[in-house]
């Protein structure tokens, strides 16, 4: 029996998320590795109306999550408190304007870039929980610091990504940019400007270029069935400064034809965490080796990490990625273009050379 923890949410989430199937157009096949260029822009939803992932399946099944949460040893001790470097940041620069852009890291998944006089956020989570984990970290800045002209981009609809609360605490004012099958979800909560996006599909905002992209996830909630939304990574141009957002993935061929097919990537951020057991997570969930490469394949000019340090979602500990991450890029030689940031840290983006 597996020993060490207490009832993981992950795994009663994944439950549920194995426990069902959905019918496939007998013309969809998932290609396998490796992977067609093209499989990035063919048809990834069903007769059904369901999402998949038109490269290859999720190969997880339920015996997958059973064999984990009850028959697997966690390896790792758990059991002393988290590092986690935080600084303090009240969020008043945000009211301000930023040049050259600044970035701050609020936790997990969530950053506020603050470009000039406009603020975007990412996977916006400043609430106490991700429905079950509790937040080991408190958010970098206020949710009470976020502009009312803000804007924001959400990746998926998994509990650690898309918050509620967060969602119905926010000025009303600011606009969502999600992938199909989420704009409902917010309208249901009296957030009336949500733009739901397709993958390859752009919209505009003032300056902004704001492209929804493939990712290698899935969904799930409690009043959304398994797939019945899509997920996603961003691009968001300024026009000066480029940001790509990959949400939450696992390594993918997606990340080299974006650095193919797009103008210089000044800022890439790339989730660190939330890997093992490795067998089990890595179709959903990079780990930082894969992280690095993924780095490398969009040649972006700086990596910031994240998706650690807030919630306790899989095995390994909330504060071993960075670690991990360090030594995966020392072992290739040094790379000052990785930025680990503290939670609250303001980080200015550095000009093209």
């Amino acid at each position: 029996m597996r020993r060490g923890r207490c009832p993981s949410f992950t795994a009663l989430f994944l439950l549920g998320a194995t426990a069902c199937t959905y019918p496939r157009d007998a013309d969809i096949e998932p290609l396998r590795e490796p992977a067609e260029v093209a499989s990035l822009y063919a048809v990834h939803r069903d007769t059904s109306g369901l999402f998949f992932s038109p490269w290859m399946e999720n190969p997880n099944t339920l015996w997958s999550v059973l064999r984990w949460y009850l028959f697997t040893q966690n390896p790792y001790d758990k059991k002393g408190p988290a590092h986690v470097p935080r600084v303090q940041n009240d969020g008043t620069t945000l009211a301000s304007v930023a040049r050259p852009p600044e970035i701050t890291w609020v936790g997990h998944s969530t950053f506020a870039v603050h470009d000039g006089d406009d603020v975007f956020l990412t996977d916006p989570h400043f609430g106490a929980r991700a429905l079950v984990p509790e937040r080991k970290t408190p958010p970098g800045i206020p949710i009470e610091s976020v502009p009312d002209d803000a804007f924001a981009v959400v990746s998926h609809n998994h509990y650690d990504h898309l918050d509620a609360w967060t969602v119905e605490t926010l000025p009303g004012s600011v606009t969502w940019y999600v992938p199909l099958g989420l704009a409902d979800w917010f309208r249901e909560r009296g957030r009336e400007n949500a733009v739901e996006l397709d993958w390859w599909e752009t919209a505009r905002r003032g300056r902004w270029k704001i492209t929804c992209l493939p990712s290698q996830h899935w969904s799930l909630r409690i009043e959304q069935g398994k797939n019945e939304s899509l997920w996603c990574s961003w691009l968001l141009e300024s026009g000066s400064t480029t940001y790509y957002f990959a949400g939450d993935t696992g390594y993918f061929h997606g990340f080299e034809e974006f650095g193919r097919r797009f103008d210089e990537i000044d800022v890439a951020m790339l989730p660190v965490g939330a890997y093992e057991p490795r067998w089990f997570m890595r179709w959903q969930h990079m780990d930082p080796a894969e992280a690095y490469q993924a780095f490398l394949d969009l040649r972006a000019r700086f990596l910031l990490p994240m998706h650690w340090g807030t919630f306790d979602l899989t095995d390994e500990p909330v504060d071993l990625p960075p670690g991990e991450l360090a030594r995966v890029v020392a072992a290739r030689g040094t790379d000052d273009r990785v930025q680990s940031m503290a939670i609250g840290e303001r980080w200015r983006v550095p000009e093209r050379p």
